[in-house]
């Protein structure tokens, strides 16, 4: 017997809302404003912040120097990219 919550589509949609607001967006083409700069420099802020330094422009890879260690190229986290198509996974 499997004991689980009930999930809403209205809580699915808040919840990735409110991790959008957080994080920002990891390709840049999915920018509501994508002609505006002060929106591009939101979301690499928002990204830094949050030690995710890498967002696409389609299939263009933006990296940001986080200026310390991230345990980013670990053996798991590699193993979360092996023989996936390009926007399979996180911008790495």
């Amino acid at each position: 017997m499997w004991l689980q919550r009930p999930v809403s589509v209205q809580g699915v949609m808040e919840h990735a809302l409110q991790h959008r607001e957080r994080v920002g967006v990891q390709d840049f083409v999915l920018l509501e404003d994508f002609r505006s700069e002060a929106a591009f420099i939101d979301n690499l802020k928002k990204r830094f912040h949050e030690n995710i330094i890498y967002t696409y422009i389609g299939n263009v890879l933006i990296s940001v120097n986080p200026y310390k260690n991230l345990p980013i190229y670990t053996e798991e986290k590699t193993k979360l990219y092996f023989q996936k198509a390009f926007f399979e996974a996180p911008p790495h």
